[in-house]
């Protein structure tokens, strides 16, 4: 069986888990009408919404309609999420978009398009911070503009905005540096706020543990001679403790994975090789040990309210450390008289650290429980496999590698 076939197993297997159970849950979405009434009823999304020029809402009669800033004050999802219709600051003229309201006082945080803004009951303004070029003694310097620092002093002055200020000379522009910043003027002028994104967590970090097995085809590279060689197993079993961090508050379908696996055992490889005057056999028995290092950036493809499937572009580092434990050489020759020579020398080498591009199919099942199942596909293609050496010839060979991983979030 050829690593094709394997790929095209595991892609099955992969299919029919991950697509066993898809779930829904109960909607708490709901839209402000123009006249501020609010009405219940689900937000069409497969992912988490920061920006959004439309939405699809259903009604609890199931009836859909797509709204657009001007036609609703706003609208809410069931995570806390809050968005608000308002003119972008400069291109009134251009009509109202859908501002998300971070956190909501007597001066309230907004975000647009990556952007961050301050409002209070006067007026609306950006948070600038852009990159400037600038020449000194004719060499071109690029330095980074803090206007949002002058601004924050502007609208957050109050009695204790002397007490703010050395946090604002030193915030970062970030959305959880604003948000601490926005809380503690509040606190301090002893002002009620609401704070919309205190559900939504920056990202979730889980411990991941899998099982897995990977197949290994072998890829010729460079060969002087046809070599026929087997290996006795071309399987390899694994286990894996990784981390995710998934659930990324501004880049909803991305997620990163981190992990280290361990596999060991024992396998033989076997070669022929013919010559015209002259033939080689060969046994090397081994035992080996590896430690595996994967780093994937995972883009999800598909979200259900339990469910979801990504696909994930990265790399695996091996480490090989193997022990020979027999090595035999069977030399004779084909003409008359026959002569026979046996003697040990190692034919398989391996380079310590292998470095393989890979990417992935995933599925991950109840993600937004505290606990989840996670299977995956992975192929990798391995640059430096390994070598083969006989009758003072080495062969190189690259490998690619299938690998059906299933696991635990914890």
């Amino acid at each position: 069986m050829n690593a094709t076939t394997y790929v095209l197993f595991g892609i099955c297997c992969w299919g029919l888990i991950v697509f066993s159970a898809l779930g829904q849950e109960a909607s708490s979405d709901y839209i402000e009408t123009l006249s501020g009434n609010k009405v219940p009823g689900t937000i069409v999304r497969s992912f988490d919404i920061n920006q959004t020029a439309s939405i699809t809402f259903l009604d609890s009669q199931g009836k859909s309609q797509t709204l657009y800033p001007k036609d609703v004050k706003g609208f809410g999802l069931s995570n806390g999420r809050r968005f608000e219709s308002r003119p972008v600051p400069g291109r009134e003229d251009k009509g109202p978009e859908f501002f998300q309201v971070i956190l909501r006082g007597k001066v309230s945080l907004l975000s647009y398009r990556g952007t961050f803004y301050a409002e209070n009951e006067k007026e609306i303004l950006e948070l600038t911070n852009v990159m400037v070029t600038s020449e000194i003694r004719g060499t071109k310097v690029m330095s980074r503009r803090r206007k949002y620092t002058g601004i924050l002093s502007y609208m957050l002055y109050g009695p204790c905005g002397v007490e703010l200020q050395e946090q604002i000379a030193k915030i970062s522009y970030s959305e959880s540096g604003f948000i601490k910043l926005f809380m503690l003027y509040h606190q301090c002028e002893q002002l009620p706020y609401e704070l919309f994104v205190e559900q939504v967590p920056v990202f979730r970090a889980s411990v991941v543990g899998m099982l897995g097995v990977s197949w290994m085809e072998s890829l010729m590279e460079s060969s002087p001679d046809r070599l026929l060689h087997r290996f006795d197993a071309k399987h390899q079993p694994f286990i894996a403790l990784g981390l995710k961090l998934d659930q990324w508050r501004r880049m909803p379908r991305f997620a990163v994975d981190l992990g280290v696996g361990y596999s060991s055992g024992n396998n033989a490889v076997h070669l022929e090789l013919d010559r015209q005057s002259h033939r080689f056999t060969a046994t090397h028995e081994y035992e080996f040990r590896s430690i595996l290092v994967p780093a994937f950036l995972d883009y999800m493809l598909f979200r259900s309210r339990s469910n979801e499937y990504y696909v994930g572009l990265g790399a695996m580092v091996r480490t090989h450390h193997l022990t020979t434990n027999l090595s035999i050489i069977d030399y004779r020759t084909t003409f008359e008289p026959i002569k026979t020579e046996l003697y040990e020398a190692p034919v398989l080498g391996r380079e310590r650290i292998q470095f393989s591009p890979a990417m992935k199919l995933g599925g991950h099942l109840f993600y937004r429980e505290r606990w989840g199942i996670i299977t995956e596909l992975q192929v990798e293609y391995g640059t430096n496999g390994y070598t083969l050496n006989l009758d003072k010839r080495q062969t190189a060979y690259k490998q690619l590698i299938a690998s059906l991983m299933v696991g635990f979030r914890l």
